[in-house]
């Protein structure tokens, strides 16, 4: 059975969103864990978090599978939705770096794991040494670019930057997750299908960028063709807090249970659409989510 470990840090979120604050666990691990909880998917997360706020573990499907790293600060994120597309991000920009010895003082070992998903929030959640870790043991990466591609401004914003190191980030990453507006970022010049193959002779052979309410583009260097997926249109837009996270996490765990790029993109748009209609993670089963499918294909 496939087995997923799945790195980066929880965070304090607080989301304002159509005016309404809400503060809350937060983290693309926390939501993840939903998702593959609720797919059957096994996982181990090993996250970053203050011992002071050690209940926030609690929060999880099943605590059991999450593997603290203590740190002296939680992640903190403010997010102020401006659309269902936008938001002004502030962060403490702590520095909670995952590193190779983490790993093996948690007696990880990679022999057990078909895959790790690593999901940097900040620039310096995740050691480039790790990455050549994974690459050294075999090991398939799925990456997030997001937190790559952020750092601090004068008061305290989070702000795009493009890492000069970037490449030697992507060098090491099978399959890459980004969203238009980070694509938009890097090579500003070109357009979207030609950075999308730029990027891929950096090292991903599979790379999937999210469009919001217009769906997903994906590109494989193996099958050398695009795929372009339309969104479906949740019955009402309730927190689009963690679908990103959520849609990534649908995606890898249709794809390791050997969907095609197609139906592991159509299902994770289809998973997405169900937790934009929920407050908080996805929280469905695999049953809800076919019959969702078969309603929006009109079967």
């Amino acid at each position: 059975m496939t087995n997923l470990l799945v790195l980066g840090p929880i965070t304090i979120d607080k989301n304002i969103y159509n005016k309404i604050e809400q503060t809350s666990i937060g983290g693309a691990v926390y939501y993840q864990s939903f998702v593959f909880e609720n797919l059957g998917i096994n996982y181990t997360i090993l996250t970053t978090l203050s011992y002071e706020d050690k209940d926030l573990l609690n929060e999880f499907p099943d605590k059991s599978k999450v593997i603290p790293i203590y740190k002296n600060q939680t992640l903190y994120f403010e997010n102020e939705y401006i659309s269902d597309e936008n938001r002004v991000q502030k962060s403490n920009f702590i520095d909670n770096t995952i590193t190779i010895n983490d790993l093996k003082d948690n007696n990880i070992d990679l022999d057990d794991f078909d895959g790790v998903l690593i999901n940097p929030l900040i620039y310096n959640d995740v050691d480039i040494k790790l990455l050549e870790y994974f690459n050294k043991n075999n090991i398939t990466v799925f990456l997030s670019i997001q937190g790559l591609l952020r750092k601090e401004d004068v008061n305290g914003y989070v702000e795009f930057n493009l890492p000069s190191n970037l490449s030697e980030f992507l060098k090491y990453a099978n399959l890459l997750f980004l969203d238009e507006f980070e694509a938009k970022f890097i090579y500003p010049n070109l357009n979207l299908f030609k950075k999308i193959k730029k990027i891929t002779k950096l090292g991903p052979n599979e790379i999937i960028i999210t469009e919001n309410n217009k769906g997903s583009l994906i590109y494989s260097s193996f099958e050398k063709k695009f795929q372009d997926i339309d969104a479906f249109k949740p019955k009402e837009m309730v927190s689009p807090t963690g679908a990103g996270d959520t849609y990534m996490a649908a995606y890898i765990a249709k794809r390791l249970n050997k969907g095609s790029i197609y139906e592991s993109a159509e299902f994770a748009t289809i998973l997405t659409t169900i937790k934009l209609e929920n407050e908080g993670p996805f929280n469905k089963s695999i049953t809800y989510v076919f019959s969702r499918l078969l309603d929006f294909c009109g079967f």
